[in-house]
């Protein structure tokens, strides 16, 4: 990246001007589709990512995937689950992930993820890969560019602010990848795709916005309880109708509970039998777990502006050390969600940190370098304040699949995450060459 170049910025001054009013009306019409919605915090209007910091994001987020799929290949391979145990499943979930290994199983799992960048003093750095279905960040991202089109001026206003450039939406991506792996030909009918959901999570906007938007690119797609989701033989079906692919939206700790994991068991054993694909955890959880990041292989680290923040396993001869470095790591669960259980050494009290790091002996923790964020100016509706702000990269299927930003109040030392009280924003970047297909609305201006 040049240095005179900001990572993110916002469009220009006229788009500025008129925050006042859109950090009103464009969250109102986002959560006026769903009161479930006002969980994301929808409180940004859009921004941009600079070309450079672009494909530095991505070209990272491209290689750690392609060393993630390499290592849990190699965790996988020997089928005791004995690796596995060491990245933190216990005996019986390893030895469970280890017997649900095939190829086809772990292409799958490494075709969509979100890489988490941290936007430091010497530009992006990448925190922590969350590998799993991504509906979230699909679904929200397509539903914030189509409420963006519904206000009136809203879009022309963006787009003379930063001339040519789009919201990202990423269905376009997610449809590719999903019909590669349905086996129903091109043009003789639209593949059904049903979303499995939790009966937790059914009445949630995010997996229905994905099914709205799925349809858009050619799907038959519905949300159903797995309850509704019956296995005969290689026939999947629900209501009465064949599903020629199974998406289940769920999260790991969810899909381990017993009555999930007979759900996973079902879909897998159909289709083994020639049955349509199941797209889900349990594997997406093994290349998602932070421990990934910090397994020497031999090949060298990417570092750097744009690399990978150097990522250790909290061992006990590490303790001492961990200590006297408090202010400079970050202590993070192997396998966790939505922030859960993160602790940023800067932002606690010396005892809190060594309690938690003597905590973390229990059960697999990585540290990982603290890359202190640089703050950024965000309009607000009284004028301007700063925030510090990370970005995700969308990976889906080998594509770039666009941008989200999400920030909290700069010095608060909070963590960028939705579930731990951060705001949202989609945010537009110049297209990635062939590693964008074809039709992605994410397009960009001249000299960003």
């Amino acid at each position: 990246m040049r240095s005179h170049e900001p990572a993110l910025r916002v469009p220009d001054a006229a788009w500025d001007a008129s925050f006042t009013r859109l950090s009103t009306a464009l969250p109102a019409r986002f959560v006026a589709h769903h009161e479930g919605y006002r969980r994301i915090r929808p409180a940004f209007a859009p921004l941009v990512v600079s070309s450079a910091a672009a494909r530095v994001m991505w070209d990272t987020t491209r290689t750690c995937m392609a060393r993630l799929r390499a290592r849990a290949s190699r965790a996988l391979a020997d089928g005791s689950g004995r690796t596995l145990e060491s990245l933190g499943y216990p005996p019986d979930e390893a030895s469970w992930l280890a017997s649900l290994h095939t190829p086809t199983a772990l292409d799958v799992a490494g075709s969509f993820a979100r890489a988490d960048f941290v936007l430091g003093p010497d530009g992006p750095r990448l925190v922590e890969i969350n590998v799993g279905p991504t509906v979230g960040g699909i679904g929200i991202l397509d539903r914030y560019a189509e409420v963006m089109d519904e206000l009136p001026d809203a879009a022309d206003l963006f787009r003379s602010a930063s001339p040519g450039v789009r919201l990202p939406r990423p269905a376009v991506a997610w449809g590719s990848a999903l019909r590669r792996l349905t086996d129903v030909p091109p043009g003789e009918s639209r593949p059904r795709i049903v979303l499995a959901v939790t009966d937790e999570e059914a009445d949630i906007p995010i997996p229905h916005d994905a099914a709205h938007y799925l349809t858009a690119q050619g799907f038959e797609a519905t949300v159903a309880r797995t309850s509704d989701i019956s296995f005969d033989g290689a026939r999947a079906e629900v209501g009465g109708r064949r599903a020629d692919l199974v998406y289940g939206c769920f999260t790991y700790d969810e899909v381990v509970t017993p009555r999930y994991r007979a759900f996973v068991e079902a879909a897998l054993a159909c289709h083994a039998r020639g049955g349509p694909v199941y797209v889900a955890p349990p594997l997406f959880s093994l290349l998602g777990n932070k421990a990934m990041l910090a397994m020497e292989d031999g090949e060298p680290s990417p570092d750097g502006a744009g690399g990978v923040a150097v990522t250790r396993v909290v061992t006990a001869d590490a303790l001492a050390w961990a200590r006297a470095e408090r202010e400079h790591l970050v202590l993070k669960p192997a396998i966790g969600y939505g922030g859960r259980g993160v602790v940023i050494g800067r932002a606690v009290p010396a005892d809190l940190w060594d309690e938690r790091l003597g905590a973390a002996l229990a059960r697999p923790h990585v540290l990982q370098d603290h890359v202190a964020p640089v703050s950024l100016d965000l309009p607000v509706p009284d004028g301007r304040a700063p925030f510090e702000v990370g970005i995700g990269c969308l990976y889906v299927d080998g594509h770039c699949a666009g941008f989200l930003a999400r920030g909290v109040p700069a010095g608060t030392g909070g963590v960028a995450n939705v579930h731990q009280g951060a705001f949202f924003a989609p945010a537009a970047c110049e297209p990635l060459d062939e590693h964008t297909p074809a039709g992605l609305a994410v397009s960009g201006s001249e000299g960003l």
